[in-house]
């Protein structure tokens, strides 16, 4: 079976036809490995847990050593909590093949004490066999520069955490390009020039109070959406869908943006509103039936960019735009390895996408005040009471002690790196954890004036 259309619709993260393709494919296709294996993928993505791990360990009793499939299952247990089976699987992993940078790196990740010192050499081994500019080669140094933490060797764990950005970010290299200029460029331009056609008159509305978290990274925004998902209000987490921005390229793309001569000559952007509001209608309505009938919790949070059609879609929409310190911050982004994020693989980058958010978010904030707060991690972890209250009388929730047994949900689904972290619920904050770094901020402070805030 051609898997292609399963990836494509997948990618378009249309997961409803592509559960379609292959549960056909399980009718005609003899060798059922790969089916298996994409149908676990798929309901993981739909969050249908018990048939994902079905599927997976289907796929398993026809190749029980694959490394893919075990990957995919510490993965899975890592979002559920399950820090025991995770860790048996990502162990399983390095017995399998002890050259599977994943499996160190998934380790890591459950807990950075799970990285233990007799790993050391294996990763370093790895590192140097690894290829040019490869994501193999971008995580080993990323995990070599963590076991300078413990040697209090902050030169050499920042110059080796320096070359993980940088490989990481040559590893795919033309997507970061387009990426870094739909986020440097289009968005900053066009957020706010946005027109559309083909308008309804239809009233009805399929979801009518939307919450949208926004933001930037490492600001609490997980914390918040589990917080609001725990408690009976009728709401459904969609995590950070991208169905926004999807939608919007999914139109633009064809207007050629992408190249410099078009986005200079265009004044503003045109979009289909029924198409798009179909686009989102049929992707919020793909997970779980029950959720068919919940309001959205939505985490994207670039959808900062796109706060005014996403009124114009949801009128009554809320936004909470979640932040915190800002050397913490940025710290706490450049220390992880966002991958997916074009513009988190060096200080400079990020210090010029805070910029760009902050404007954005400022203009949005004057502009739509009655739609948009803003919630301070500090505050949150220090006064949870106060700060829950607040965030639950503007989205016009009932609030109730209940919401902070969060952690103890069996049904709480975290892919960021918070993970972990959440799962012992609301701490104290950590004023000191990221002070070290602070000095690296003085050569930034004279062309970025928030910096001296």
């Amino acid at each position: 079976m051609n898997l292609d259309s399963v990836k494509k619709l997948m990618y378009d993260q249309d997961f409803k036809e592509a559960e379609k393709i292959l549960q056909n494919g399980l009718k005609t296709e003899k060798d059922k490995f790969m089916i298996f294996y994409f149908l676990g993928l798929v309901y993981f993505e739909l969050r249908i847990l018990e048939k994902s791990i079905k599927f997976f360990k289907k796929s398993l009793e026809l190749r029980p050593d694959n490394i893919s499939v075990y990957l995919k299952l510490a993965v899975l247990y890592q979002t559920t909590g399950d820090t025991d089976l995770s860790k048996k699987n990502y162990l399983k992993l390095i017995e399998l093949d002890q050259n599977q940078i994943r499996s160190y790196y998934g380790l890591y990740q459950l807990k950075p004490k799970f990285l233990k010192d007799e790993y050391y050499d294996q990763v370093k081994k790895i590192s140097l066999s690894a290829k040019e500019n490869s994501v193999e080669l971008a995580i080993s140094k990323f995990l070599l520069s963590k076991f300078q933490i413990s040697k209090d060797n902050l030169k050499k764990e920042l110059s080796l955490l320096e070359d993980a950005h940088k490989i990481m970010f040559n590893s795919n290299l033309q997507y970061n390009n387009q990426s870094d200029f739909y986020y440097r460029k289009i968005m900053p331009k066009y957020h706010n020039k946005i027109e559309f056609f083909n308008l309804e008159n239809s009233s009805k509305k399929k979801f009518t109070k939307p919450i949208f978290i926004v933001g930037l990274p490492r600001t609490g925004s997980t914390l918040i959406e589990s917080i609001i998902s725990s408690d009976n209000n009728n709401y459904s987490s969609y995590g950070e869908s991208s169905f926004f921005h999807m939608g919007i390229l999914e139109q633009i793309k064809n207007k050629n943006l992408f190249n410099k001569n078009n986005f200079n000559n265009l004044n503003n952007i045109e979009l289909d509103f029924i198409e798009l509001k179909n686009y989102l209608y049929k992707r919020y309505s793909q997970f779980n039936s029950s959720y068919n009938k919940k309001e959205i919790i939505d985490k994207s949070l670039d959808n900062f960019f796109n706060i005014e059609s996403i009124l114009k879609v949801f009128p009554d929409a809320k936004f909470i735009n979640s932040t915190r310190n800002i050397y913490d911050n940025i710290i706490a982004i450049y220390e992880k390895l966002l991958a997916k994020l074009s513009w988190a693989h060096s200080i400079k980058d990020i210090l010029d996408y805070i910029d760009i958010y902050l404007k954005v978010i400022d203009y949005y904030k004057k502009k739509y005040p009655q739609n948009i707060i803003s919630i301070s991690l500090e505050n949150l972890n220090n006064d949870k009471n106060l700060e829950t209250k607040k965030i639950f009388e503007f989205c016009e929730l009932n609030w109730s002690e209940s919401i902070f047994e969060f952690h103890k949900r069996d049904d709480l689904y975290i892919k960021t790196s918070s993970n972990v972290q959440l799962r012992t619920g609301i701490q104290s904050y950590d004023y000191d954890k990221y002070k070290r770094y602070y000095p690296l901020f003085e050569v930034y402070k004279k062309n970025y004036k928030w910096l001296n805030n």
